[in-house]
């Protein structure tokens, strides 16, 4: 007889990524960790060293810090890195074959490389432990997607939902220009060398640049299984994207109100319907794709539901 599917988790917690270490015991998130989680790395020996950027063919990091511990960490799985951004794309390409060498397919690989440990981390079925656990590989391929996804997004936003076709190049201009590689946050700026970033997104874009059969991605996780999840976790952040964008509207008339004293607003962009009946609209979506996320990872329906307090939390 099988045993229960494990509880669910609430979609806030799915999609999140706070203290979790790598098998060497580097936070993922670096420098942008909780503080409290930065000073046990410190403590535990793991080295942060950093130094003051010098890219010459990279002015908007030229005098910023760069975490040189980090860079060192992911440069030792270069080749896993661009042979797992093949294997992406590879088989991202058999789905979406019209969307190669596009703003959308950078934003769609670089998003599963975001996503990629929240699915090994969180499933139900043979999760790889938050600690000293996970493959440095996937680590590194999640730090590396994180900046290359912000310019996706922003280049996205900016030539519309699948955009023209774009070469690596001219991503590396936009994403120097617009300050990608530069965290505002932390302070800190991406330690990669400009050449590898550019043959990263070329491999993003079209699979080609590395071997996606040497891949070790397909031993750790199905390429359906995350691209379901990243499909659903998409839905969930368009329905806020645009629950933001009424709200901010409705606030610009009502600068000092809270979000329930909009409730009763007739909303234009929604049909006429109340600010109200459209949070409560929200609130039945961002539940059913919690539900849908927690199958995907083969988890039970046990979630707890959420309310528009919770989504609210999540803006």
């Amino acid at each position: 007889m099988k045993g229960r599917a494990p509880a669910g988790l609430r979609i806030s917690d799915l999609l999140s990524v706070r203290d979790q270490t790598d098998e060497n015991g580097r936070l993922l998130l670096e420098d942008s960790a909780p503080k409290r989680a930065r000073k046990d790395l410190v403590r535990t020996g793991v080295p942060m060293k950093t130094a003051k950027c010098s890219y010459a063919d990279s002015p908007s990091r030229q005098g910023g810090t760069m975490n040189v511990s980090a860079y060192e960490a992911l440069r030792q799985d270069t080749a896993e890195i661009l042979d797992g951004y093949a294997w992406f794309t590879s088989n991202y390409l058999t789905v979406f074959p019209e969307r190669r060498a596009t703003v959308r397919a950078l934003y769609d690989t670089s998003h599963l490389g975001l996503t990629l440990p929240l699915v090994v981390f969180y499933r139900g079925v043979g999760a790889v432990g938050p600690y000293k656990k996970l493959p440095s590989y996937v680590a590194s391929i999640f730090k590396a997607s994180r900046g290359l996804f912000s310019a996706a997004l922003d280049l996205l936003n900016r030539r519309g939902p699948y955009g023209d076709k774009v070469t690596a190049d001219e991503v590396m201009r936009f994403a120097e220009e617009h300050q990608h590689f530069a965290r505002e946050q932390t302070g800190r700026v991406c330690a990669a060398p400009t050449r590898l970033i550019e043959r990263s997104i070329a491999v993003l874009l079209t699979g080609e640049g590395a071997n996606a059969a040497k891949s070790k991605l397909p031993e750790l996780v199905d390429f359906a299984t995350l691209l379901e999840f990243v499909t659903s976790e998409d839905a969930f952040g368009d329905a806020l994207s645009r629950y933001r964008f009424i709200m901010a509207n409705l606030m610009k008339n009502a600068p000092r109100a809270r979000p329930r004293d909009l409730f009763s607003y007739r909303v234009a962009e929604a049909g006429g319907q109340t600010f109200g009946e459209l949070s409560d609209s929200l609130v039945r979506h961002a539940n059913t794709l919690q539900s849908e996320m927690n199958r995907v990872l083969q988890r039970s329906d046990t979630a707890p539901v959420l309310t528009i307090d919770n989504v609210l939390q999540l803006l």
